[in-house]
């Protein structure tokens, strides 16, 4: 099950910096997006047999493992890289490579790319509706 689902409503953080992992609202083209920061300025992010690596060190993503044990096949997404998405290979200076956990169906940076800093409209620690989903979102 993805981490946030239509219709839940979330706190946003305007202040204090963005890190990875952290869950983020941002602004693309009048629409309002909410993903999860995986690479930060200047990291290679890639994917290889549905493991995350991180300028080559691999990390785990426990919030992924619910909605990971519901799939048939287990699998949450094909394998790229920043290299072969990026023109420099790295995220830019300036951005963030942002994924949504619903990884098959998500419209995140590796179809729209990188998410300009000054698109990001802050984090998303809490969501509070409805209350049967209320929770601090890790």
């Amino acid at each position: 099950m993805p981490t946030l689902i239509d219709g839940n409503r979330v706190i946003i953080n305007r202040f204090g910096s963005i890190e990875r992992f952290d869950v983020v609202v941002f602004r693309e083209d009048g629409t309002d997006y909410i993903k999860r920061v995986i690479g930060l300025p200047g990291d290679v992010v890639e994917y290889k047999q549905d493991t995350l690596y991180i300028n080559g060190k691999k990390y785990d993503e426990p919030y992924l493992d619910d909605y990971k044990k519901k799939m048939k096949d287990g699998y949450l997404t094909e394998d790229y890289s920043t290299k072969e998405l990026l023109p420099d290979g790295k995220v830019p200076s300036n951005a963030y490579f942002v994924l949504g956990d619903n990884r098959r169906a998500s419209r995140d940076s590796r179809i729209i790319g990188p998410v300009s800093k000054n698109k990001m409209v802050g984090t998303a620690p809490v969501c509070y509706w409805p209350l049967a989903d209320a929770k601090i979102i890790n």
